[in-house]
């Protein structure tokens, strides 16, 4: 609901409406800045600890902060799911209640054992999105990798030749920086094969790191979750900047992983989310992808007016303590403001 689908509304359902926007005026405001009911958020992990391999990238909620995430939008939204989402989106049945969709990304291991306990309690069907290389532990995501050995870089005396190895070798493949943790850390998904390199120097082995830490969930786990109403959906292949890619790389990207996800969970798994985010990505990209098999697609930037449907964004908590009624407000106030500012340029 509309600030105008209030205002137009006439007799008992305007004051019904009226009603609900005064209840809920965090829900109302949602509906009004997103175009839908529907506020959909997104995770990666949920710890105590940040292990090394998350550490150096963003803050995972903690379980505390997770459940207060949890309890704070439960007041304000139901919980909801992809596919009643998805089917929203391509004309079915339309959700009318502020409606929350929790969602995480990466396939990450602690989404099975630390954050489903929660959202079973909490009754809510969460969608995960998995990147196929990693899959079954096959391969390390290069951002892992660079947090890792970031790690490792930071836990090196002044003194060790090493450091100098690596900001040597990060130099000449253009990640240059005054720490060699903090470049490392710059080092983009086109420029990844240099922490091979740097691996080898810090003497870090990935097919062991794989083998006993099992970063990603496999398989045989996600087939369980999904018994319990888990939604799957791509993240592409190994999780690249969708920037950096030619437009056919780009479709293939999408499409190919979604065809992969799908070969492997089921029909039903036809949704994309986008790495990073799918600002300043061509329109004409989500025309071809709709067309081509792909149901709905996630992004994380602020959403278009007139917009498809079918592209829906979602918020990030994970930037931060600040608990999720801050962080909403702040990307709210903030993104009216890019609005005020688009359209007086307009």
């Amino acid at each position: 609901m509309s600030v105008a689908d209030v205002i137009s509304g006439g007799g008992w359902g305007r004051r019904l409406r009226w009603m609900d926007a005064l209840r809920n005026p965090l829900g109302t405001a949602c509906h009004h800045a997103y175009g839908s009911p529907v506020l959909a958020v997104v995770y990666h992990a949920v710890c105590d600890t940040a292990p090394d391999h998350l550490k150096h990238i963003y803050r995972p909620r903690t379980p505390r902060e997770f459940t207060e995430d949890l309890d704070f939008l439960l007041k304000r939204f139901e919980p909801t799911d992809l596919p009643t989402v998805t089917g929203a989106a391509m004309g079915g049945p339309e959700i009318r209640r502020p409606s929350l969709l929790v969602t995480f990304d990466d396939g990450m291991r602690e989404v099975a054992e630390v954050a489903m306990p929660i959202l079973r309690r909490k009754g809510i069907r969460p969608a995960l999105y998995l990147n196929l290389n990693f899959l079954d532990n096959r391969t390390l995501f290069y951002r892992h990798k660079a947090s890792l050995l970031a790690e490792r870089l930071r836990r090196l005396a002044e003194a060790d030749p090493r450091r100098a190895v690596c900001a040597a070798t990060l130099a000449r493949a253009g990640a240059a920086a005054a720490d060699p943790a903090a470049g490392v850390m710059a080092v983009s998904w086109d420029q990844r094969a240099v922490l091979d390199e740097i691996a080898a120097v810090l003497e870090f082995d990935t097919a062991e790191f794989l083998a006993s830490r099992k970063p990603y969930l496999t398989r045989g786990e996600i087939t369980e979750l999904m018994a319990e109403g888990v939604s799957i959906g791509a993240h592409g292949f190994d999780h690249p900047n969708h920037r950096l890619l030619t437009a056919e790389q780009r479709k293939e990207e999408v499409t190919g992983s979604v065809a992969g996800i799908r070969a492997l969970f089921g029909a039903g798994c036809g949704s994309f989310a986008f790495p990073y985010s799918d600002e300043g990505l061509p329109d004409a990209l989500f025309g071809e992808l709709y067309g081509g098999g792909v149901d709905v697609t996630f992004g994380t930037s602020w959403p278009r007016r007139g917009g498809p449907q079918r592209r829906i964004q979602r918020i990030c908590f994970e930037n931060g303590p600040a608990p999720a009624r801050r962080q909403l407000v702040r990307r709210l106030l903030r993104g009216g403001a890019g609005n005020l500012k688009r359209a007086l340029a307009g």
